[in-house]
């Protein structure tokens, strides 16, 4: 990696964790189309782990929070959405998974930020835990069916609640992609050029994070999602 790919990839990283850092979701919809430009290797596997880097802080920090019963619901979900993600990788071009993730996330995303408000329950956690697992697995992008799925709670329990539930779809989805062989050891090489990105990011978002936690938060992540499904479309059919 030349040091202005490098430069290229610290700044990115550095502006996706500092997003991720305060609102929850961000890191892979902020910086997975410019870090797929510069090394494709960089998706999904380096960005689940350097999402869950982050993540880590709300699950310690927001844990009074996290909603558990919605982690356990969600988990109901985790395998079928794993499952699916890996059989259709198998078949489908990255290219072509991307792209339908991708307008499918800044559809949803438009539809609550017009007034669109679905009732949270069982059933609807269950199916949002198995979109965020096949959103996480075939294109490294949880956040948005998480924002849907929990698009009713404070900003201090959606971040504790998805990054929670990210943990388990972390480890499952790596051991998946370890198995069927869509993991190289090579790609997890890749975590360590994003590290000191993340760790700026960090540091910068216990700053800002105050600030976002109001009555303007759900707007703010919902256009966050919405920007990263439209720039995950623009970006394969550009």
């Amino acid at each position: 990696m030349t040091p202005d790919q490098l430069a290229v990839v610290i700044t990115i990283t550095s502006i996706g964790a500092l997003v991720h850092g305060s609102t929850g979701i961000g890191m892979a919809l902020v910086a997975a189309p410019i870090l797929a430009g510069v090394d494709p290797g960089f998706t999904p596997a380096p960005l689940m782990l350097a999402t869950q880097l982050i993540s880590a802080r709300h699950v310690v920090a927001e844990r009074h929070s996290t909603d558990r019963e919605a982690v356990r619901r969600c988990l109901l979900g985790l395998p079928i959405g794993v499952a699916a993600a890996l059989l259709l990788l198998s078949v489908i071009d990255d290219s072509s998974m991307a792209l339908f993730i991708g307008a499918a996330t800044a559809a949803a995303c438009a539809l609550l930020l017009i007034g669109l408000h679905p009732p949270r329950t069982e059933r609807t956690e269950m199916a949002g835990g198995a979109a965020i697992a096949f959103a996480a697995v075939a294109a490294g992008l949880p956040g948005p069916p998480g924002v849907v799925t929990f698009n009713d709670l404070t900003p201090s329990a959606l971040r504790g609640t998805l990054s929670t539930y990210m943990a388990f779809v972390v480890a499952v989805g790596l051991t998946g992609l370890l198995i069927t062989g869509a993991l190289r050891p090579d790609d997890l090489l890749l975590i360590g050029y994003l590290l000191p990105g993340i760790l700026i990011g960090l540091v910068a978002s216990r700053y800002l994070r105050h600030h976002l936690d109001r009555t303007w938060f759900r707007p703010v992540v919902l256009v966050v999602a919405m920007c990263g499904g439209l720039a995950v479309v623009a970006r394969e059919l550009l």
